[in-house]
């Protein structure tokens, strides 16, 4: 038989170590989660308004670059919408 560490937390509620483990591997998949998206959203922001301060006509392609920016932020979701199906 395994054994089971609990932990007891002010509220005296228990939780095991399986649940504390979840949760922080959780946190860390969210969290990679967003590192990619942000630094992706970063980039074709930053390269817009490069090429928009080269030629000021480039300023009628905002509408592609959000959505590149939407095509990115689908990942972002996806990686909060796995918190809730991964146990």
């Amino acid at each position: 038989m395994q054994a089971v560490h609990m932990v007891y937390l002010a509220a005296a509620t228990t939780v095991t170590t399986q649940d504390a483990i979840s949760l922080i591997g959780k946190g860390l998949m969210i969290g990679g989660g967003f590192i990619g998206p942000g630094i992706g959203i970063g980039l074709i922001g930053g390269n817009y308004l490069s090429a928009v301060g080269r030629n000021p006509e480039a300023a009628k392609f905002l509408g592609q670059a959000l959505v590149f920016v939407a095509i990115i932020e689908l990942f972002a979701l996806l990686a909060f919408a796995s918190i809730f199906i991964v146990k």
